[in-house]
């Protein structure tokens, strides 16, 4: 009897120090796709670390993320949040049937609450368009309906509302008025149909709403040119699972989307340089089995400059977050330069003395509605 208590002590131990050694001995490396990133490497601890006091809570971090049961557990999650607890809100996504929103944690937090008042703004945006001006170049701002003002009513009650940010934007529409700002508001056109202007497990626009987008812009900037972005670009579907970009879809978990993209059907010849050299207005990377919204504009970058052959095109300074991406994409082909900023990686320095260049046509900023009067580095910088 004592004998059977031992062996069943020591196999308890043993199971034990397996589950513990387990994820270390064989950790799983390579993409995590409910994540939409590649596993953490011990590379990334270092010596340094000991020495500030970070080297074990990396090393936690490290472990958790390569736990080879990692992905089952996020999935186990999710249908227990879901469909037993029945608040499906995973890694991003709300998901019920065939629901399936991109989550912003605004929607229950103070993330997307203004952090300015209309004034500061519309004092701030004053100045940076009375700048542009002197240099030479004719600032607009220009405004899109966030995703979860686009979807607002498609949430469920648990999730605080989003309609202030329609009110918000008139207000603050208002204010830039009053500074004698120029700018172009997308609301009234995108939230007509936002099902097919936006993605649904990303809150970024979708092929067909950046044509939109693009085509009200350039009649903005141009209306003496005829454009008919429909009929210059075809929309192509991407038959890999899209995986989005800060929001995730748990694989298994409700209807899949697939990422439509916009492919000029002009031959037109460019150059886009990047911090890590040459880099693609659309790439698609074949290679991958999945993709997500960075085939834009190479990703979030903190700088790019794009040359094309098109001597009479619009010159172009842009700046703002990844929603510009997509724009960006699709304004290319009807560009002469288009240069581009994201103060999230790059220099608001390096952007004004751009802009004292004297080389553009036109200043834009890109904001989405839930940013009009954030602190964010695309927001007030000076």
């Amino acid at each position: 009897m004592k004998f059977l208590r031992v062996i069943y002590i020591s196999l308890f131990f043993a199971l034990l120090l397996c589950m513990g050694l387990g994820p270390v001995l064989f950790p799983y490396q390579g993409l995590l796709f409910s994540e939409n990133r590649e596993t953490k490497s011990l590379k990334e601890v270092t010596a340094k670390d000991l020495v500030q006091g970070d080297f074990f809570t990396k090393l936690n971090d490290i472990l958790q993320d390569t736990h080879p049961l990692r992905q089952d557990l996020i999935s186990w999650k999710a249908g227990f949040q879901g469909k037993v607890l029945g608040r499906p809100v995973v890694n991003n996504v709300y998901w019920k049937g065939d629901t399936l929103l991109a989550y912003v944690n605004g929607i229950q937090t103070d993330t997307i609450a203004p952090d300015e008042s209309l004034e500061d703004m519309g004092n701030f945006y004053g100045k940076l368009a009375k700048f542009c001006e002197e240099e030479g170049s004719h600032f607009v701002f220009i405004g899109l309906p966030n995703h979860t003002q686009a979807f607002a009513k498609d949430y469920p009650f648990y999730m605080e509302s989003t309609s202030f940010l329609g009110v918000l934007e008139k207000d603050f529409q208002g204010e830039l008025e009053k500074k004698s700002v120029d700018s172009l508001f997308l609301s009234p056109l995108l939230l007509k149909n936002p099902s097919a202007y936006y993605l649904r497990t990303d809150h970024h626009l979708q092929a067909q709403g950046a044509l939109l987008a693009s085509q009200k812009i350039l009649e903005k900037l141009d209306p003496k040119r005829d454009y008919n972005l429909e009929k210059d670009y075809k929309i192509c579907k991407d038959l890999r699972p899209f995986v989005g970009s800060r929001s995730r879809k748990i694989p298994g978990l409700g209807p899949e989307e697939k990422l439509y993209y916009p492919r000029y059907q002009k031959p037109f010849s460019y150059s886009y340089q990047v911090a890590g050299g040459e880099g693609k207005i659309l790439d698609l990377q074949d290679q991958k089995s999945t993709v997500d919204y960075g085939v834009y504009m190479e990703g979030d970058v903190g700088y790019g400059q794009l040359k094309t052959d098109n001597e009479k095109g619009l010159k172009l300074l842009i700046y703002g977050d990844s929603y510009t991406n997509a724009l960006e994409t699709v304004l290319a082909p009807y560009c002469g330069k288009l240069t581009s900023f994201d103060f999230r990686y790059g220099n608001p320095e390096d952007f004004m003395e751009e802009v004292k260049s004297g080389d553009y046509d036109y200043v834009l900023c890109i904001r989405d509605s839930s940013m009009y009067l954030k602190k964010s580095p695309n927001g007030r910088f000076f």
